[in-house]
This record gives C-alpha cells, sequence and structure tokens, in this order.
C-alpha cells in the first residue's frame, strides 16, 4: 500500500528535501503550509532532486566529497538509487500550526504518518522566549490533535541540540541526557522541550520515532543553516569558532529517515543523525578550498573571544540585534563531539 504522509514546515529546509525525496519513493504527500509562504525554495528543491545543475549545488557536491576523510564511512550513502520512475502525488494544505482548532481540523485526515519538521530557528536573545513558546506550541497542538484523532504515528525532526552540550568534552551520544549548561541556546531548549512533548505523547499511546540531526548541510535556495555557514567561511572576518560541532547533509539525513519510518523495530527510540565530527576551522577551510578562496582564518580564542563576546553582549543589552548573537558565539566556542554512526539507535526504547 502506498503511504499518505502528513509534512509539517514543508517550504522549509528538511521539509522540502523530505517532501521531494517521498515523491521519489512514489509516495502520496501532503505538504503543510501558511497562507502566506512563498514556494521558490520548495521548487528550487524539486529542481535538485531532478538532477538540474547550477553553481550552488555543484559546489555543495563537492564540499561533500572534501569533507569525507571527517565522515563515518560505515553511514556515509547518497542520495536514495532506486526510486521509482513515477513520482507519487503532491498537494498542499494551508494550516496554522499554532491554531488549535486549524490543527484539529487537519488531522481529522487520516495519514499513514506525520513527518513534523516546523520549528522556527533563532539564536537572537531577544527572541529566547518566543522561540521557546512557538517551538513547544506548535508541537504540543500536533501532538494533541494527533491523540485526539488516533492517528497513527508520527515522526519528529529534533535535533542534537535537544541532548544539550555537557560541560565536559565527554563524546555525546543518543542516550546522553539533557544537562542545563551556559552552551545550551534557546534554540536549544526549545528542541528539548518540544521532543518531551512527543515522548510526552508516546506515554499516552501515540507511536512516534524522533530523529536527532547535527548542523545540517545542503542545498537550499533559501536561508538556512547550510548557507550561513557557507557565508560565515566566505565573509573577510578572519576569525573562526574554535569549537566543533557534528553535521549532516540533508539528502542524507532525509533518506535515512524515510528508511526509518517503514521498520516497525525504529520506533519508540531516538536516532542520531550526525555523519561528520568537524572543527568549525576544518568545516569552514574546506568551505574556502573548495570556492577557491584562499583567506587564513584563526580559530577564536581568548582573551580576544572575551573582548568579542563583552561588545556582542552589550549591544544586545541596549536592544539591538545582531547577526552573530552571543549565545551562538558561546555555544561555538564548545567541542562537541557526537557518536556518528548515522542513525544510531537509543538503546532501550522510551516507551
Amino acid at each position: 500500500m502506498i503511504p499518505h504522509i502528513l509534512v509539517t514546515g514543508a517550504t522549509g529546509f528538511v521539509g522540502s528535501h523530505l517532501c521531494h525525496q517521498a515523491r521519489l519513493r512514489g509516495w502520496r504527500v501532503t505538504g503543510l503550509k501558511r497562507a502566506t509562504s512563498r514556494l521558490e525554495g520548495f521548487d528550487a528543491v524539486g529542481k535538485f532532486y531532478e538532477n538540474h545543475k547550477n553553481s550552488e549545488i555543484d559546489f555543495l557536491q563537492k564540499l561533500k566529497a572534501s569533507l569525507i576523510e571527517f565522515a563515518d564511512n560505515d553511514a556515509y550513502f547518497q542520495l536514495n538509487s532506486d526510486s521509482k520512475k513515477e513520482t507519487g502525488s503532491f498537494s498542499w494544505i494551508d494550516c496554522d500550526l499554532n491554531n488549535q482548532i486549524d490543527v484539529l481540523d487537519l488531522l481529522e485526515t487520516p495519514f499513514d504518518f506525520i513527518f513534523h519538521t516546523a520549528a522556527a530557528v533563532s539564536f537572537d536573545r531577544k527572541n529566547r522566549s518566543q522561540i521557546i513558546e512557538d517551538n513547544v506550541g506548535i508541537t504540543r497542538n500536533l501532538v494533541n490533535a494527533a491523540l485526539i484523532h488516533k492517528q497513527k504515528k508520527l515522526i519528529h525532526i529534533s535535533s542534537i541540540a535537544a541532548l544539550g552540550r555537557p560541560i565536559d568534552k565527554e563524546l555525546i551520544d543518543i542516550n546522553t541526557q539533557w544537562t542545563d549548561s551556559e552552551y545550551n541556546t534557546g534554540y536549544a531548549l526549545s528542541k528539548y522541550l518540544s521532543e518531551m512533548e512527543v515522548w510526552r505523547a508516546a506515554h499516552e499511546g501515540l507511536e512516534v520515532l524522533v530523529v536527532n540531526p547535527g548542523v545540517i548541510l545542503g542545498y537550499s535556495s533559501i536561508p538556512s543553516s547550510s548557507s550561513q555557514v557557507v557565508h560565515a567561511a566566505q565573509n573577510k572576518i578572519p576569525f573562526v569558532p574554535a569549537g566543533a560541532n557534528g553535521f549532516v547533509f540533508v539528502e542524507d539525513l532525509v533518506h535515512r529517515t524515510l528508511n526509518l519510518s517503514t521498520l516497525q523495530s525504529a520506533w519508540s527510540c531516538r536516532h542520531m543523525m550526525v555523519s561528520h565530527n568537524i572543527p568549525f576551522k576544518n568545516l569552514i577551510e574546506n568551505i574556502n578550498l573548495v570556492s577557491g578562496i584562499k583567506r587564513n582564518k584563526i580559530a577564536l580564542k581568548q582573551p580576544i573571544w572575551g573582548i568579542i563576546w563583552f561588545l556582542v553582549r552589550s549591544i544586545e543589552f541596549l536592544g539591538i540585534s545582531m547577526p552573530l548573537s552571543s549565545e551562538l558565539l558561546k555555544s561555538t566556542r564548545k567541542i562537541s563531539r557526537y557518536e556518528n554512526r548515522l542513525g544510531q539507535t537509543q538503546s532501550k526504547p522510551f516507551v
């Protein structure tokens, strides 16, 4: 039977890739968007899967190849090679996830899988409370409506941020418990609390599967984590963060997530999605190498880091937003390493 799936955040970075890959498998896809959403980014990702070429797609594929030394080869794979020749159907539906009535009406229709990718992203301290309220609120509305209408299965795209950032340098794996830390951003807290809403729903009878991806790289024509990293690498600022983080390319993340959704043994578990552990300095050097830019970067350490952080925090205190936030500065200073067997699974189910 051909699955009928609902994808929240379908116009976003992960959601658009997920919709197009699911269609390539012949699935019936319903994408959720706001009435005011723009579709240029979604359409651009469609061209990526139709093997259209442009300079950005070519650049990202070369970057992916250049980072192979940082990848876990057991987990490093390409796009789905056995896609069906005839793509599945696709339709849009408008819904505001902040509106409980809208969400209840939406989920009157039965779906085989609900993929929850929608989330706001911001590291601006002014938006800290709002981003927590928004991300937790839309997740709560979705899982409550799913329970009321007895939906079958929900896949929640969480984040490695929901695992927290332990103060020491221990290897972070899928069993790592959330730890309150100065390195946790408001976005990280919002993902952790959103995930707790999902596990609460699991205890109430909803079948769930949670995916925790690293920082996501890959093609999108809209602003994304990937484009922010590339722009940071190519600017003329000589400093780069001294820390390290876990990364995954979006097409690999989506491919693996779709595979997991069809495996019954994968449910009621969390799954790590980190394919690369990379120091920011190495990542940025590779970006510039692929870009043909000769620009030396210096890892931002004390005392310069402290001075810059103090200046940024002082400007924020005056109510002025900046592209670089003090939260992000502190977070990227941390060396975080993740157990990077892509799809590493929670050793014991949560429910």
